[in-house]
């Protein structure tokens, strides 16, 4: 129950109504958020314990300066501007007073700085060293957790990997800090008041009480409006996931629009969400302004009263009145820390995970741990169903025995609960009947650790990381020497095609091993199986990606290595395992027969109909295995990870200009601009009517009680004014973000769909790196634009007005404070720059955040290798060098944050010194003289957030530019455009002259002035070794890439020439590892087609695919959902369905590659005879490494180091005992 209660939690559609239900459980949420202080050490919290004291410190200080001045200097200024100079106070004595208080700014300043450098460098070394244990932590977690949990919650492990952990980093770091400033701020202003009127602050309290109940509930239905945002963005992000990894599909089936509009849809709604929530956002902020203005004015006119009534002090009157002020400042401050509720959230999802326990975690320290093991294996009547499919039974009463020093070979049918016995076997799963007894003792009772130790696993899809090959091998034995890699590199036939990488061991492989092909792939995983030298090996269909000239070899090399060793061998090819001690016919998840394979061939049942299938279509030889898409002709060299190879001025400027003709977006900028330097010409004001108000303390109490009113008539209506402006800057300038970033961010999708293939296989493109930057570039673009561009605006305008203002009351003092806010500027500057540059720590930690993405999604290999403890070190390390990196930024950062403040009291103590010689000239008032000190000190105050926020602008650049960069690609092909011509397509097919070789490896040619005609309406096999360019054909004709030279010709055309789009239409394509999408299976087999097609068209495809049977057994039928990458459906299942979606476009072309390598022998034969009535008339063009799939073919073409050796039928072949011939008879 307690697993199940996290995983509702964990659901995202689900967030706000369990928010509403469990309002009451807030203090358990606090409870738990808390508890991330575990992780700190003592360092850790003393740092945060400096941190945390320096910023009280921090928030005091304006309380305590602010009360020096207006107490002290204003109430001398009152008494001597009073009419008549009641107290006799002498110019001289005034100046040497003012100067004497002045002095004390000074050592104010220098606490300050040393504070304000405390605040912010003990935060952040506390936070990165508390997070980077939080990290390593919840990666353990994510890594040791039951794999069960993956199949509910995959998607949002990911999404607290790559989001959460980043946001929960603002409750740690100098942020919190500057929460923690600001709450002092507040509370200290609150003291204050209450010292000097308790009778006016409860009255204006009550007022403050009122507005801040408003706000709260502002901030909830700005939140309940975020989580909606945040749902779309993460289908959104689904989407795009989707698409990008599934890129080759899409584009081969013309499904670009309908992705681009499903995009697009989503993404605007995400945006219309976020327009409300600022909507909400914006009335919240720009009521400050106004609650600001009628406080003020109730303040005044009640001080009026009170000194009119009794003998008040002016000072004390204003001192009130200037605190309130603070206290409505730091109101509106706290109440824009939307970051707070935020990482709030993320932390309490982080925290609830990583203190929840699961009985497989437990067990991993815990269990039996044999002296010895010889590899016997049990499964007695074991039941068994996927948790995520309770309903269906994958294994019933299922019993196996895996004996000690044999070969165990199990075959079957597709889905009929093989390669469940590896996941059992390995307790990925836990069994919900029966037993499993490893060496007699129950799995359950076992060491994980040790259990997986023992057992070596090669499955049929190979997991690379994206690091070296050496490190890959290493995975698998994370103690290995170099010679012990190399060693079962040569065992798995690997050795050879490595050593002839220029980087060879240490070639980085791509992310999911996309620089290699299938084949290498499938080398490299049974290295990293063997060089763990196990006790049991698990072979899931482990040769089944291997041309036979690799595979004969491997076969020998696995042959030795299985010598004295327990083998399980998995297939739905009978030759694969005739030679097994003992062989398992499975069927819908029962033991059909048992016994050898001669004894089986006698009992003629089940397996003697699966031989003899196998056999009916000849003697089995693996040919080939398909070359993988590996590299890509794209003549563009942009990686949008380069971001640091492109010119800012040619880049930060366009960006904008890209909707420059989109006038609507025109004018709602400039009323933004507008109504944001109304705010800031409203601060100047501001301050203009306070000094018309203390100016008013100075004139006959009779002339004072007829003011009175004029004067709160016009704070009255400044307020409204401001109230106005502050709803239009943020509601507009919010709105015209958002519109241009939908804009370049449906500008950017629509790029990365339309690119070519070989594009996304270059460093930097990967499907997880076009992800990230239409993920997470988007919020870092938002951070410096929007309302916080506004804010930043606001200040930079509020600064100029000040000095113009100061400029135009006394010249001198301008002069004067003018030095210091170039001083202030260039600090600044610098500080920004040199975050700018310090794109080491950033890259290392972008690192860190895809590693452990990469990690997360294939959790399942890392458990089944065993090397969890080998890769959390490896994160750790890079979260630690990152740390180290950023040393000398957070000690600048610190340093230039507390001269900030440092600078701000030099200032006044400037201004104080000079101007009382001004008064004592009498060149200014001493009121008109406090109104352009206060003007001075709020822009210097004013500035000094705006560079904060502006902190945010070297992430906000470099995302700016690497989205810029995809949006303003081009493409070299016609894809989506209307361009091209569309001829009437037959299927005549001329390879002329053509030359290609892969842009990585030019120096490789991959074909040499090949030469191949193809006859409309007639079937070709291509066959050869791996790395012959037979799948390299295919990824022509579809236009994947151009040839270097030479020319393609359909029906008399040039390739080239004609729409690429319309040429996809008349193709239909089935490739070996088939892709579905999280949609019904009725959606995946009609995914592309533009026309309405009925529901009697799907059928027939499914039923020529041989899987309509199968589907109708569903409970939803064809309604029902495939799941995430069609996890809810076996391989066999997935690729019929793949077939069904080829056959249903009725293509003028097909093209097979490797086609059936998924299916049983059942299902082969059937799906072939299918094939076979529906190629009539069709130009087909297959690659397959069985006899029987090529055999029957009217031309086979065998290919050799990328040239034509040979071309002829298969008796033609036969007979000229050639290099087909050879083939057959290695």
């Amino acid at each position: 129950m307690k697993n199940r209660n996290f995983f509702t939690i964990w659901s995202r559609n689900k967030v706000y109504e369990i928010q509403k239900k469990n309002i009451k459980k807030s203090s358990g949420k606090l409870k738990t958020v808390l508890k991330m202080f575990h992780y700190t050490n003592k360092k850790d919290a003393a740092l945060l314990v400096m941190s945390s004291s320096a910023a009280v410190v921090n928030g005091i200080i304006p309380i305590l300066y602010s009360w020096i001045l207006i107490s002290a200097i204003l109430d001398l200024f009152i008494k001597i501007e009073t009419e008549g100079n009641p107290y006799n106070i002498s110019m001289a004595e005034m100046n040497s007073q003012i100067t004497s208080i002045a002095y004390h700014f000074f050592e104010i300043g220098a606490i300050n700085f040393v504070s304000g450098f405390i605040q912010i460098w003990a935060s952040e070394k506390a936070s990165r060293s508390i997070m980077t244990k939080i990290r390593t932590d919840y990666l353990s977690k994510m890594l040791f957790i039951d794999i069960k949990w993956y199949d509910e919650s995959n998607e949002q492990f990911i999404s607290i990997v790559s989001h959460d952990l980043q946001k929960m980093m603002f409750l740690l770091d100098s942020k919190m800090a500057s929460f923690i400033e600001i709450l002092s701020y507040f509370l200290f202003g609150c003291l204050a008041s209450f010292i000097v009127s308790w009778e006016v602050t409860i009255l204006i309290h009550i007022l403050i009480m009122a507005t801040m109940v408003v706000v709260y509930f502002l901030i909830q239905l700005a939140k309940k409006k975020g989580i909606i945002r945040q749902e779309v963005s993460e289908k959104c992000t689904k989407i795009a996931s989707e698409v990008l990894t599934n890129t080759r599909t899409v584009v081969a089936y013309g499904g670009e629009y309908k992705e681009i509009e499903r995009y697009k849809n989503t993404l605007n709604l995400a945006y219309k969400h976020g327009l409300k929530q600022a909507t909400v956002v914006s009335l919240m902020k720009a009521s400050n302004y106004l609650i600001l203005c009628v406080s003020y004015m109730l303040i005044y006119y009640l001080s009026v009263r009170l000194f009119l009534i009794d003998d008040f002090m002016p000072g004390y009157i204003v001192l009130l009145s200037t605190q309130i002020m603070i206290i409505l400042q730091s109101t509106f401050m706290l109440s824009t820390v939307s970051d707070l509720f935020v990482a709030t959230d993320s932390a309490y999802k982080v925290m609830q995970f990583l203190e929840t326990k699961t009985s497989y975690s437990e067990s991993l320290e815990k269990g039996v741990i044999p002296n010895t093991f010889e590899g016997n294996v049990s499964f007695r009547n074991v039941h068994f169903s996927y948790p995520t499919n309770i309903h269906t039974k994958v294994l019933n009463d299922f019993t196996l025995d895996i004996e000690s020093g044999k070969i165990t070979g199990v075959v079957g049918t597709s889905g009929a609960g093989k390669s469940t016995i590896v996941s059992l076997a390995t307790r990925l799963y836990d069994i919900s009947g029966g037993k499993i007894l490893v060496e007699g003792v129950d799995i359950n009772e076992l060491n994980i650790n040790w259990l997986r130790d023992q057992i070596g696993v090669v499955g049929q899809e190979p997991v690379l990381f994206d690091t070296s090959i050496e490190e890959n091998i290493r995975y698998g034995k994370t103690t290995a020497t170099l010679e012990e890699v190399i060693e079962a590199a040569k065992v798995s036939h690997a050795h050879d095609f490595i050593e002839k990488l220029p980087s060879g061991y240490d070639t980085v492989v791509g992310e999911g091993g996309t620089k290699l092909s299938g084949g290498q792939k499938q080398r490299i995983a049974i290295a990293r199986a063997i060089v763990r030298k196990p006790k049991l090996l698990l072979l899931d269909e482990a040769t089944s990606a291997l041309d036979s000239h690799s595979e004969g070899i491997v076969q020998k090399a696995l042959d030795n290595a299985m010598h004295g060793r327990t083998t399980l061998i998995i297939a739905h090819r009978m030759s694969t395992v005739r030679k097994a001690d003992v062989i398992y016919a499975m069927k819908n998840g029962c033991i059909e027969e048992k016994g050898s394979h001669s004894e089986l061939m006698k009992l003629k049942g089940y397996y003697y109909s699966l031989v003899k299938a196998e056999e009916q279509e000849d003697k089995e030889k693996a040919f080939n295995q398909v070359c993988a898409f590996q590299e890509d002709l794209i003549n563009e060299d942009a990686s949008f990870a380069d971001g640091d190879n492109v010119q800012v001025p040619e880049i930060v400027g366009k960006p904008f200009t890209m909707n420059k003709k989109n006038l609507k977006i025109i004018l709602i900028l400039l009323l933004a601009i507008f109504s944001t330097a109304a705010i800031a010409l409203f601060i100047t004001a501001f301050y203009f009517v306070l000094s018309i108000f203390c100016e008013s303390f100075t004139l006959a109490k009779d002339e004072l009680k007829w003011i009175v009113l004029n004067n709160v008539g016009i704070m009255m209506a400044l307020g409204v004014l401001a109230f106005i402006s502050a709803a239009l800057s943020n509601m507009m300038s919010t709105k015209v973000t958002q519109l241009w970033l939908e804009n370049l961010q449906n500008k950017a999708f629509n790029k990365i769909v339309s690119m070519d293939i070989g594009w996304f296989d270059r460093s930097g493109n990967s499907p997880n790196e076009c992800l990230e930057v239409l993920t997470n570039c988007p919020p870092l673009i938002e951070s410096v634009t929007g309302d916080r561009g506004a804010q930043v605006l606001s200040f930079i305008l509020s600064v100029l007005f000040a000095y113009g203002y100061s400029f135009a009351i006394t010249v001198s003092v301008t002069l004067i404070n003018l030095p210091l806010l170039i001083i202030f500027l260039i600090i600044n500057s610098l500080r920004i720059k040199s975050k700018l540059g310090d794109t080491k720590s950033a890259a290392l930690a972008i690192r860190s955040t895809k590693v452990a993405t990469e990690y997360v999604k294939n959790a399942k290999t890392i458990q089944l290798l065993n090397c969890q403890n080998y890769v959390i070190n490896q994160y750790q390390d890079l979260l630690m060098l990152s740390n180290k990196e950023a040393h000398v930024s957070i000690i600048w950062f610190s340093a230039v944050y507390g001269t900030n403040k440092a600078l701000i009291r030099l200032s006044l103590f400037l201004t104080l010194t000079f101007g009382a010689k001004l008064i004592e000239n009498h060149e200014v008032t001493g009121i008109l003289f406090l109104s352009v000190l206060n003007s001075l000190c709020f822009a210097s105050m004013t500035a000094e957030p705006a560079f904060v926020l502006m902190s945010q602008y070297p992430q906000a650049r470099e995302a700016l530019m690497r989205f810029y960069r995809i949006a303003t690609l081009k493409t070299n092909t016609n894809k989506l455009r209307d361009q091209g011509d569309k001829p009437e397509i037959s299927g005549n097919i001329v390879f002329k002259d053509v030359m290609f070789s892969y842009p990585t490896r030019t120096e490789v040619p991959v074909l040499k002035n090949l030469n191949l005609g193809i006859e409309a309406g007639t079937t070709v096999a291509l066959v050869g070794d791996s790395g012959c360019g037979k799948s390299t054909l295919i990824s022509l004709l579809e236009r994947f890439y151009r040839p270097n030279s030479g020319k393609i010709l359909i029906d008399g055309n040039d390739i080239n020439s004609i729409n690429t789009r319309y040429l996809r239409s008349q193709m239909g394509l089935v490739s070996q590892e088939p892709a579905l999408f999280d949609m019904t299976i009725k959606e995946n087999i009609l995914y592309g087609l533009e026309e309405e097609v009925g529901m009697d068209k799907v059928i027939e495809a499914a039923k020529i695919a041989n899987i309509h049977n199968f589907i109708m057994k569903l409970p939803q039928a064809y309604d029902t959902s495939v799941g995430e990458r069609g996890s809810n459906l076996s391989g066999g299942q997935k690729q019929r369905i793949a077939i069904a979606r080829a056959v249903l476009r009725d293509p003028k072309i097909l093209l097979l590659d490797e086609f059936t390598s998924a299916l049983d022998t059942e299902s082969e034969k059937t799906v072939q005879e299918a094939l076979e009535k529906a190629s009539v008339g069709k130009t087909t063009i297959l690659i397959a490494h069985r006899l029987s799939t090529v055999r029957k073919a009217d031309k086979i073409v065998v290919l050799h180091s990328g040239v034509v050796v040979e071309e002829g039928t298969h008796q033609q072949l036969m007979e000229k005992k050639g290099y087909y011939f050879n083939l057959l008879n290695r």
